[in-house]
Order: structure tokens, then C-alpha cells, then sequence
């Protein structure tokens, strides 16, 4: 208003409208408008007083609202309002009036955008408290080329940020997996050298089970987290990332600001894809010499500042040792009453076959439950897809269970004696015949002989290099395993071999006597 007054003024003073613009700058338009108002009104006489801003202002507004009834579409002013209540788009509110007024549909928008402008939603500024809220998202990149995998891959950035500072831990990973979520919290309580009171992550699988507003589902390996580093777990309400809008916005900086400047250095070193170690290297030194140093607007301190001066104090200590990621699952017991946890079989007692137990498990042991109640216990397997067992976890019928399987063949026999097993690993690594059944008879001699006088032929028959059914048979059948294990020789002293003739063999008397 203070504008359209001088605008007044100059015309009082016989200029014109070309002269005006050059001066004010203000379009003609405009003047040419404001002229016409103000014949009308007798604002040019220079001898009475210039109007006020008020008046100018209700003079300008019934203008307008006389074009506005000239518009050729505020004849169903009524008819949008009804369908802008209702929250028609501009496309179907185009089909509806085109029946009875053509026009296309920018017009439709702009009539709509003129006389029923939304108004914006108030914005109420969260108060916040050093040491409360910890902010957790991930964030898409894009490709990095992973020089350890030789291979490219997607890469992704989470994002820890401290709602009162604004200081964010920020970590380039290749999933989105619950071990690499875990992990990333402990490295932020690490970088921030305290964990704050609570953590907002949003409802993804790896820490929410089931979204809800009244009572989510955390799931049971983040809850056990926060049991260690004590911190409360407050997931947003489903739909609602707006709850969790400062590590939205922290995701959103990285992408806009950080990685396109990381992606054109990498192409300029004639790189197409950038490499993951040094996006590592890169993330870290951008967020320590360029975000944490910013100035934050309205506040005219850095994130670094505010943390050091006002938070950092207030997080908790960290526990004494470091939690060690923990995994779970959910399997199904199996009639040989093993589980499948991550790759590898684990026995539980026999009586839960065709159970649904829980498996819990960290870098060292694993834990299985039935109903809260801990059933199993083992130490981590070694290798993709290897069987751990607990012998007492079989049903009675132990021998029948042992004899179904190699591996329960040489623990049978290992059970029964260290010989007895080596003979059996013999038998059965025999690369032509199925050495099943001679390995099931050699352990049935213990029945028919004794367990000690198996024992002592199976030693007998390595010492001779005879690991076999048959030959332990026949040592305890003509009863050599009561004979001291030795080199045999003669009362001459010669040494005795295997397979060699006797000395009557070589008898001249006793060959002219079979000649003739």
C-alpha cells in the first residue's frame, strides 16, 4: 500500500506511466490499473489530502472482486466448492465442468488456485531436551563398487541423529538386514560416547514385528538391545515418518548435498561408478568438517557446538562390554529333531518333533526355547550347513537312531571305543563300496563278544593294518585278541609276515614225496 501512495503521489505530480516505471520499477500494468482507480475515486486532485493505506486497500479489494465476478468460471463458483470439499482433483472437477463450459483444464487449476486456495497447515516448533531422542532412518544412495567383493553393489546410509544437536552418526552399508541395523547403533552410542534416553526408528521388520498405534510388536533381537544399552524404543505411529522428520531431513541432506559432489570427484578421477572404501573415507571427513560445522538457522551455533556444550553430558554411560548382535528365528523341529538356524542344523529333545521353538543366537552359542523355556543349548557351527548334536537329545532307541546315518555309525562306534571308531572311519571311507552295513556289523560283534574284546581286536587289526569286518571277526573268533600285540617271529628268531609259506613248504623230502 505504501507503494500504490507514492504511485498516487507521482501521478498527482503530471507523470507518467512510463516515467513512473522507470522510477518505482513497478510493471504498467499495474499504473495503468491504479490510475484508473483513482480518477474514479478523485485521488488525482492535488489539493485534497493523499488517501490513506486503508482506503487504498478496500478500493483495491472491490476491484478485484470486480474481475473476479467477471470470470468466466465464477458462475459455478458453488459447484467447485462443493467438489473441492469433497477433494475432487483438478482433473476430474476439468470432466465435470466441460459439459457445460469448455475451457482446459490449466484454467480449471488456476480458478481453483485463485479462489480456493488452501490454506497451510500451523507448525507447532518441538521443544527438545539434551540426552532424549535419538533419530534412526536408512537412505538409499545408489551403486558403489565394493573393491572387497569385486563387484558392484547397493549401498545404502544410516543416519543417527540427536534431536537436540542435530549431530548425526552417518554410516555408508550394503543392507538393511537386523545384524547391520544393531551394529550401526552401537557404532552411533560409540561415536557419540553415550546413549541417549530413547531411539525413533520408523516400523521396518528390523525393529518393528507388528505396526501399531496403541501397541507395536518390537522385534525380540532390538529389544535386546536396548535392554543392554538401556534406551526405550518409541517406533513412529504407521504412516507417520513425519514423527521422525529431522533424520528425514538428515537422509534427504546427504543425498541432495553429499552424494552427487562425492559421485562427480569420483568421475572426474574417470571413475562411473564410485568406490565404497573411499565413500566411507569421504562420508566421514564431509560430516565432520562440513555438516557438524554448520550453522544452524534460527539457533546461529553448529551441531558440534551444541553437542559439546549442552548433550553430551547428558547421555548415559555406556555399558562396561559391547553387546554382541544376537539373531533369531523362528524354525520348525524336524522328525531327526534338528532345527535350521542361519545355515546350520542344531539338535533339540526329541519330544518337540514338529514344535515351533525359538533360536537365539550370537557369534558363539546358540540358545533354543519352547515356550520361554530354554530346551537346547550350543556352541556355534563351523561351517555352512554342519549338523551339532547332543547325544541326549535321541530317543531311547539310541542304537537303532545311531546305525540310520555314517555320522551316528562312527559316534556309536567312538562310543564304544577309540579303536572300534577308527576302524569303523575306515570302512566307511571307502570310496567304492557302501560300507554301511559291514560298519552296523562290526559294532553288533560288541553284543556277541563283549565291548572290551572288540576294543582289543579293532586295536589288533590297525596294529596290522587289517581295518576291516572281516578281519576283526576273525580275530575274535580264533581268539588273537587275548594274545600280546607284537612283531610274531619263530623259535629261530626269524620275524613272521603276513601271507609268507611255512618252512615245511620248502621240505625237499616232503616235494619228491607229493612228486612221486
Amino acid at each position: 500500500m505504501t507503494e500504490y501512495r507514492d504511485i498516487i503521489r507521482r501521478m498527482r505530480l503530471g507523470m507518467g506511466n512510463r516515467e513512473i516505471q522507470r522510477d518505482t520499477g513497478i510493471h504498467r500494468t499495474i499504473i495503468r490499473d491504479l490510475r484508473g482507480i483513482a480518477e474514479v475515486e478523485g485521488w488525482m486532485d492535488p489539493e485534497t489530502a493523499l488517501p490513506s493505506h486503508e482506503q487504498i486497500q478496500r478500493v483495491k479489494k472491490g476491484a478485484q472482486g470486480k474481475k473476479q465476478s467477471q470470470h468466466p468460471l465464477y458462475a459455478y463458483v458453488e459447484d467447485f466448492r462443493e467438489w473441492v470439499k469433497k477433494g475432487h482433483s483438478n482433473v476430474v472437477m476439468h470432466q465435470l465442468i466441460e459439459e457445460r463450459h469448455a475451457c482446459s483444464e490449466a484454467t480449471v487449476r488456476r480458478f481453483v488456485q485463485k479462489y480456493f486456495p488452501s490454506r497451510p497447515k500451523p507448525v507447532m516448533r518441538r521443544p527438545t531436551a539434551p540426552g532424549q531422542h535419538l533419530e534412526v532412518d536408512f537412505g538409499y544412495l545408489g551403486i558403489s563398487y565394493d573393491p572387497d567383493s569385486r563387484r558392484n553393489r547397493k549401498t545404502y546410509v544410516f543416519s543417527a541423529r540427536l534431536r537436540h544437536s542435530r549431530l548425526a552418526y552417518r554410516e555408508a552399508v550394503f543392507n538393511q538386514k537386523a545384524s547391520t541395523f544393531m551394529l550401526c547403533h552401537i557404532n552411533a552410542f560409540e561415536y557419540f560416547g553415550g546413549v541417549p534416553a530413547m531411539a525413533i526408528p520408523d516400523n521396518t521388520k528390523v525393529a518393528v514385528i507388528q505396526a501399531s498405534y496403541q501397541d507395536p510388536v518390537i522385534n525380540r533381537v532390538y529389544h535386546d538391545l536396548a535392554e543392554h544399552y538401556g534406551f526405550l524404543i518409541s517406533p513412529c505411529p504407521p504412516l507417520q515418518p513425519c514423527k521422525k522428520g529431522g533424520v528425514e531431513n538428515d537422509i534427504k541432506y546427504i543425498k541432495g548435498n553429499f552424494w552427487p559432489l562425492f559421485k562427480e570427484k569420483q568421475k572426474a578421477l574417470g571413475r562411473e561408478l564410485p568406490r565404497y572404501d573411499e565413500l566411507v573415507r569421504a562420508l566421514k571427513r564431509w560430516t565432520e568438517e562440513v555438516s557438524e560445522q554448520r550453522l544452524i538457522g534460527g539457533v546461529g551455533r553448529s551441531p558440534r557446538e551444541i553437542f559439546e556444550t549442552e548433550e553430551k553430558h547428558a547421555l548415559k554411560s555406556l555399558p562396561p562390554f559391547r553387546w554382541d548382535p544376537l539373531s533369531w528365528g523362528c524354525p520348525r523341529v524336524g522328525d531327526d529333531f534338528l532345527v535350521q538356524f542361519e545355515k546350520a542344523f542344531y539338535s533339540v529333545p526329541y519330544q518337540y518333533i514338529g514344535s515351533r521353538v525359538v533360536a537365539l543366537g550370537n557369534r558363539h552359542t546358540v540358545r533354543i526355547f519352547a515356550d520361554a523355556v530354554e530346551i537346547a543349548f550350543h556352541g556355534r557351527a563351523e561351517r555352512p550347513w554342519q549338523v551339532v548334536r547332543n547325544p541326549l537329545h535321541a530317543p531311547p532307541e539310541l542304537e537303532e537312531y545311531m546305525n540310520s546315518s555314517t555320522e551316528g555309525l562312527i559316534r556309536w562306534a567312538y562310543r564304544i571305543g577309540s579303536a572300534v571308531g577308527q576302524v569303523a572311519e575306515t570302512i566307511l571311507a571307502d570310496k567304492v563300496v557302501d560300507g554301511m552295513r559291514p560298519a552296523r556289523a562290526l559294532l553288533r560283534l560288541a553284543g556277541k563278544y563283549s565291548s572290551e574284546r572288540l576294543v582289543s581286536a579293532c586295536e589288533r587289526a590297525l596294529r596290522y593294518e587289517t581295518a576291516s569286518y572281516r578281519s576283526v571277526k576273525s580275530i575274535l573268533t580264533k581268539k588273537l585278541d587275548s594274545l600280546a600285540i607284537g612283531d610274531p617271529t619263530e623259535p629261530s628268531g626269524q620275524k613272521v609276515f603276513r601271507f609268507q609259506r611255512q618252512g615245511r613248504d620248502f621240505d625237499p623230502a616232503a616235494v619228491l614225496n607229493f612228486l612221486n
